[in-house]
């Protein structure tokens, strides 16, 4: 608002929006792991943020897979957010529904109870429109079926005369299902000839005034009919007079309809009930809320009601046309209890129902039991959906619920009539599957139309390190390079684990042939070799003191602890300072610690883990796959990826916005302001901003044709750093005194 000239001289404030926008940094250490868990949603990416939370969900150390091991690796050694797809075998990954793994289950069931009557209950609610002889074809107790047949008819009344003499004016007086009489006059412009009207002009006359009845010609076209238009008992046609019935000679009086309902078009429940108990033995009808019940007269598992497919009527009353049979009074299944997740973890699973805590009769405890270990209890829990305590309510809440199971009520589902487990059930649950059978490379590779393997990670956008530790296979490999490369559009970098029990000699032959991974993408780094870490426990891995595990779960750690603090990302993660591994113990085999070994495979771009005399075990290498790349290192690489993300997540603000010179200054103001800030926290070479880096979104890249298609486009270019791999010191030896003594002489 303009201030100038308005009211008293006086200083004024305005703000403007800022000509420079702040470009916020993306998460640079966010890691996507494919892997075999114990436990855990299946194809589904996970974000946990602790060990304590990932095992939470994800559950214990397996015999079958590295995912608990590279997790505790991932966060032992500093990661902070890792995102989890667990991975299983399916018979078509296109379709997530195919996987083969399974929730463990068992039915709780309630204490004995009456016997019961077999019934059907309709759908709908009364009062129900019927056609005359819609039927209801029943079957009871599995007899011989029986139909109910709903007969209708309209009353009608039919006139005596003939010949129609009509004087202009005369009146027929009617009363149609026994409402207020109603006068029709014929008058002489409604009839071609009123003294010798036709039954064709006569009905059309009644039809035209009348109300709730229908006027035909009928008797040869020589006699006039009127006939109600409702259908049933309550139908009725009274003639009370009227001047012209002399002429037209109809009988006077009430005529009703016939049939065993007052309307077929609104059949009341009490005539549905009469109806089908007159028609069909064995069977008694009650309304239920207003929709019709059909119970046998017996009880027990041979009671039993079918309405039949052959029913004209069972879709209005809302029938099914499946056998509804009784119960003998035993124990029903009222309660299921499945994994929380699909797995054999939940096979040793048992559940224990007690009296509730609370005393309340219809309140119950349940325990959730671990190998015989109580690892669970709620208590003063109800079959009850509106109660506070609603078993389901409590046991699947997502934060406070159970870890280990979910339940479903069936007395809620429709598929039992008890409720309340009994007391002293107890039972383990079975079936639970962990779906590793088969298992393959496709099921790590995954599909982008399932939502499968590494397409999981397609919604964690922030993930930029991805690791397979499960699959370290040439197929699952390049698969990871393609993904982060071509599907994730270059955001992300791969981190490749050895295949088991690699020499030196077999890592190159893996990489330069098997795999074909050197110099295929700066996208994706191979360390060797395996790492050994603490056994965390002997039950599934004996007595050993340490396991063998791939590395890339602690090496991402490692990547993500070096990030911190601001700037980072930039430091090569490499080196006993920044690529030390704490949790590494040692190696699976001991050629990393000879130099002549490491001399062989750090030229074909794998990256050593290596240790020596007094130091402690460390990342010896920071380099991508390719050696020709715009970033060939993995912190070049990174670092790129950070700016390159960072940026782009910063100029949202310029999209649809005109695309003009004050546009353009404004991005390009914004993008240099970024790059002088991370310039300060080392990202490039030097610390001149004219040498670090150049910014151009100019005319030159933006002509009108350009501009036209909608397009604004920039180029950036950036002076990276690069790390010091080879430290080359000369020695000689120092003859300077002797030379002093000579100049001298």
């Amino acid at each position: 608002m303009a201030q100038g000239g308005d009211g008293a001289s006086k200083v004024s404030i305005e703000e403007e929006a800022p000509r420079v926008r702040q470009i916020q940094g993306v998460p640079t250490a966010d890691t996507g792991m494919v892997a075999v868990c114990e436990k855990g949603p299946v194809g589904e990416a996970v974000l946990c943020t602790s060990f304590e939370e990932w095992f939470r969900i994800f559950g214990n150390d397996i015999a079958d897979g590295y995912g608990c091991s590279s997790a505790r690796g991932f966060f032992d050694e500093g990661g902070q957010r890792l995102y989890t797809v667990r991975t299983v075998h399916y018979t078509d990954v296109d379709t997530a529904s195919t996987k083969t793994s399974d929730a463990a289950t068992i039915n709780l069931e309630t204490g004995a109870t009456a016997p019961t009557a077999g019934s059907s209950l309709g759908a709908n609610i009364g009062p129900w429109d019927l056609t005359p002889g819609d039927t209801l074809v029943i079957t009871i107790d599995g007899g011989a079926p029986a139909t109910a047949t709903f007969d209708a008819a309209a009353a009608a009344r039919e006139s005596a005369a003939e010949n129609f003499v009509i004087v202009n004016a005369q009146t027929l007086t009617v009363s149609i299902d026994g409402g207020a009489v109603q006068t029709i006059s014929f008058l002489t412009g409604e009839f071609v000839a009123i003294g010798a009207a036709t039954a064709e002009e006569v009905a059309a006359v009644i039809n035209a005034k009348i109300t709730g009845a229908l006027a035909t010609v009928t008797s040869g076209g020589t006699k006039v009919t009127i006939t109600s238009d409702r259908r049933g008992t309550g139908s009725g046609v009274n003639v009370t007079g009227g001047s012209a019935n002399g002429v037209l000679g109809f009988t006077t009086g009430n005529i009703a309809g016939t049939g065993d309902v007052s309307d077929i078009e609104a059949v009341t429940f009490t005539e549905a009930k009469t109806r089908i108990e007159a028609d069909v033995a064995g069977c008694t009808v009650t309304s239920s809320g207003g929709a019709a019940r059909i119970s046998s007269n017996t009880t027990g598992g041979s009671s039993s009601v079918l309405v039949g497919a052959s029913s004209t009527a069972d879709d209005e009353f809302g029938f099914d046309n499946a056998t509804h049979s009784g119960s003998a009074g035993a124990s029903q299944d009222t309660l299921t209890v499945d994994g929380k997740y699909d797995g054999a973890y939940a096979n040793t699973l048992q559940i224990v129902i007690s009296a509730g805590s609370s005393g309340d009769a219809e309140a119950f405890d349940l325990a959730v039991l671990d190998d015989g270990v109580v690892v669970e209890t709620f208590t003063s829990l109800t079959m009850d959906p509106d109660a506070e305590r609603f078993v389901e309510t409590i046991i699947n809440d997502d934060d406070t619920g159970s870890a280990f199971i979910v339940v479903t009520d069936l007395a809620l589902a429709g598929t039992a009539t008890q409720k309340r487990p009994e007391n002293a059930t107890s039972g383990l649950l079975t079936g639970g599957d962990d779906g590793l059978t088969s298992l393959a490379d496709v099921d790590f590779v995954g599909s982008s139309a399932g939502k499968t393997g590494l397409y999981g990670l397609d919604l964690a956008e922030s993930v930029s390190i991805l690791i397979v530790p499960d699959r370290a296979t040439s197929a699952v490999q390049n698969a990871m390079l393609t993904y982060a490369e071509v599907w994730r559009k270059g955001s992300m970098v791969a981190l490749f684990d050895p295949p088991a029990s690699q020499t030196a000699a077999q890592i190159i032959t893996y990489v330069t042939s098997t795999a074909a991974l050197l110099n295929s993408s700066e996208f994706g780094a191979m360390f060797w070799p395996r790492i050994k870490v603490l056994n965390p426990s002997a039950a599934i891995f004996g007595n050993e003191a340490n396991i063998t595990i791939p590395p890339t779960g602690v090496i991402a750690g490692v990547l993500a602890r070096g990030d911190v603090p601001e700037g980072g990302v930039y430091q090569p993660a490499a080196g006993i300072e920044r690529g030390i591994m704490r949790s590494c113990l040692g190696f699976e085999t001991d050629e990393t610690l000879d130099e002549r070994k490491r001399d062989l495979v750090f030229p074909k771009r794998i990256n050593p883990l290596t240790s020596g005399v007094g130091l402690p075990r460390f990342i010896d290498g920071a380099r991508t796959l390719k050696a020709n790349g715009n970033f060939p290192y993995l912190s070049e690489r990174r670092g790129v990826i950070f700016i390159e993300q960072s940026i782009k997540k910063g100029l949202e603000f310029a999209r649809h916005r005109n695309n003009d010179e004050s546009l353009r200054a404004e991005v390009d103001r914004t993008v240099r302001l970024f790059l002088i800030g991370e310039m300060k926290l080392g990202a490039f070479r030097t610390k001149n901003p004219d040498t670090a880096f150049f910014v151009d979104f100019g005319p030159g890249l933006n002509p009108d044709s350009v501009v036209f298609a909608g397009k604004l486009k920039g180029r950036v270019g950036l002076a990276t750093q690069k790390p010091a791999e080879f430290i080359i010191v000369a020695f000689s030896q120092d003859t300077r005194a002797l030379e002093a003594e000579l100049a001298a002489s």
